[in-house]
């Protein structure tokens, strides 16, 4: 059975690398964006170092983008195996709960959540028949002193509760699919302004994380797996223990 995978947000930062990686073990790469220009720019460069690789539209914003995407790829690539739910939005990320905008909030929750959610039901058929694997790229449940922003954890933390849902509807309905939510811990992407200190990973470093999840034929059912440094935690989704 060939590999493919379809990696949303994959023009740039961790989605590229996840990218970068799986195409030089030989997958086919979906390379999942809303902008043309620069996904058609991500696909030239995967291509140039021997990647096969397409570009597939689809905005996270704009649902019908989601179904065109899963009706093409149904019919051009039903051996897709997996998904990798990668493309979000940070929101604000200084406002104080007080201070956050119900419009920024909104936005936020309507790609990080919404988007996401509309994705898995959506493909989950398509996956169900190759008996695939969906991973939803996220932050742990439990906020700490560092790294708190608002609108962002909310999502991330409804994101990481659907996880945990889908997991056990998929598991009591037998359904052959994997879902689980992969921590890379803090990676050096635009996400973040590039912020680098002792405590971020690079890019290459974080994606290498994801592959080996992708690929270890472990089931992760509903849960949440934390990779960072020599670290491997698997935790239940939401307990922040």
């Amino acid at each position: 059975m060939s590999n493919t995978v379809l990696i949303t947000g994959a023009n740039k930062g961790i989605g590229f690398e996840i990218a970068r990686q799986l195409g030089q073990k030989d997958w086919t790469i979906l390379l999942g964006a809303r902008n043309k220009e620069r996904g058609l720019a991500a696909v030239q460069k995967l291509q140039a170092e021997g990647v096969t690789v397409e570009w597939v539209p689809i905005d996270l914003n704009d649902l019908e983008t989601i179904h065109a995407a899963a009706d093409k790829i149904a019919n051009v690539h039903p051996e897709l195996r997996v998904l990798v739910n990668n493309a979000g939005i940070p929101g604000d990320m200084d406002a104080e709960p007080l201070d956050t905008k119900t419009a920024d909030l909104k936005a936020t929750l309507d790609v990080n959540v919404i988007g996401n959610f509309e994705l898995i039901k959506t493909f989950t058929p398509i996956l169900e028949r190759n008996h695939g694997r969906i991973i939803n790229m996220t932050i742990p449940a439990n906020s700490n002193r560092f790294f708190h922003p608002f609108a962002y954890y909310t999502s991330k933390t409804a994101l990481n509760q659907m996880t945990k849902m889908f997991g056990k509807s998929f598991k009591s309905q037998h359904i052959p699919v994997d879902i689980f939510g992969v921590v890379p811990g803090g990676v050096t992407t635009d996400l973040n302004n590039h912020m680098d200190n002792r405590f971020m990973r690079s890019v290459e470093d974080g994606a290498g994380s994801v592959i080996k999840l992708i690929l270890d034929n472990h089931h992760h059912q509903g849960k949440t797996v934390v990779r960072f440094g020599g670290l491997k935690l698997v935790k239940k989704v939401i307990t922040g223990h």
